[in-house]
């Protein structure tokens, strides 16, 4: 049973239960179809997914159109995205004094666990979140790293992180992108990319006063 197929035979709450969000990228060919989400993280959209038992299946604006209220569904999503299983968490670090956590598993919404980053890091790490915010890459769908800025230790970690990122991005299916973010106040913003030209890092004022205040500490 494919998703239109589903939409027609599945009663509603079924549907319900089974709604979540998923990053794709964002391609121009399908924003006409999948343009409806809020903007979050760039360079990807933010659809709504139905997990079918043979597929996932992402669901177009006209096929939400008989499903219900945008905002009532996705806060549906969200609450189903709140249950994903995490298979496997663990912390790579690095003699550089780099550090963040991974989270890996066989759900196509890992990465979408972005979408409430701040209670997966006080889940993961125990505490709330710094006030400074937090690194995250989402380099495939199966995959979301992040790293809670408390101390210095933020400038070797967004290095190893862009290249954590690149790597997964290249190598696994699913990818989403090799970009790392700048979580901060709800927001995510360009913090640094590797291609094969090498590392880019694009910070912007706040990003760059944040790293100075840490370099002087």
């Amino acid at each position: 049973m494919d998703g239109a197929q589903a939409l027609r035979a599945l009663p509603h709450e079924r549907l319900l239960a089974q709604l979540y969000p998923r990053f794709i990228p964002s391609e121009p060919a399908l924003l006409k179809a999948f343009g409806y989400g809020p903007p979050s993280v760039p360079g990807l959209l933010e659809v709504l997914a139905l997990d079918l038992p043979e597929t996932v299946d992402m669901l177009t604006a006209d096929s939400l159109s008989d499903l219900g209220d945008i905002t009532a569904l996705r806060d549906r999503a969200f609450q189903n995205l709140r249950a994903v299983r995490v298979d496997k968490h663990k912390v790579v670090r690095d003699k550089d004094g780099s550090h963040f956590d991974v989270l890996m598993g066989s759900s196509y919404f890992i990465a979408s666990l972005a979408l409430v980053l701040d209670e997966v890091a006080r889940r993961c790490t125990k505490h709330a979140p710094a006030r400074d915010g937090i690194l995250v890459a989402l380099p495939h769908r199966h995959q979301l790293a992040f790293h809670v800025i408390r101390d210095r230790s933020v400038a070797a970690s967004l290095h190893t992180m862009a290249r954590f990122a690149a790597v997964g991005f290249e190598q696994s299916p699913g990818a989403l992108s090799p970009t790392v973010f700048w979580w901060h106040e709800g927001s995510f913003i360009q913090v640094a990319t590797q291609d094969h030209a090498g590392l880019h890092i694009r910070l912007t004022q706040e990003a760059m006063d944040l790293a100075a205040r840490f370099a002087g500490g």
